[in-house]
């Protein structure tokens, strides 16, 4: 596991955040898209990982509410993990498992991971994957998010 001071961390990214603010508020168009190249790839981090520790269920099934069957198939939640932007107007990226139903995103059926609120809670191969893999890559996001702040800046800064 990697070694990190938290709180040094922690201020480096304040000051990085704050100049990072500044910037994308003069940024033009191609810089506000290398910012957002950055974030996609810090979030890229997290959903490789919790790919890798989510179990595929051993059959696939059935969710029946309100007497409308909803069929789940093996690898859904593995195949509905991915990045994408919550906001047109921001250059903050969300990774995690894509739903059609709350964020009203066009993923295919065979991706759809609307039912992952329930693996987390309740599951038994996959239960708390994502918090445990929340805390496996926590220390790498923050370090390649400084990381990447800073070409952006240098960048930023031509």
């Amino acid at each position: 596991m990697i070694e990190f001071d938290d709180k040094q961390m922690e201020r480096e990214l304040k000051k990085l955040g704050k100049k990072m603010a500044k910037i994308q508020q003069r940024m033009d168009g191609t810089k506000s898209k290398e910012l957002l190249k950055a974030h996609k790839e810090i979030g890229k981090v997290y959903h490789q990982q919790v790919k890798r520790n989510i179990k595929n269920y051993h059959e696939d099934t059935v969710v029946r509410k309100k007497g409308k069957e909803y069929p789940i198939v093996r690898g859904q939640l593995k195949a509905s993990m991915g990045n994408w932007k919550p906001n047109r107007n921001n250059v903050n990226i969300i990774a995690g498992p894509r739903a059609n139903s709350p964020m009203k995103k066009k993923v295919r059926e065979t991706a759809n991971g609307w039912y992952a609120h329930f693996v987390e809670e309740f599951g038994t191969n996959n239960k708390g994957v994502f918090d445990r893999t929340k805390k496996q890559v926590f220390a790498k996001m923050k370090q390649d998010q400084v990381k990447l702040y800073r070409e952006t800046i240098k960048n930023a800064a031509r």
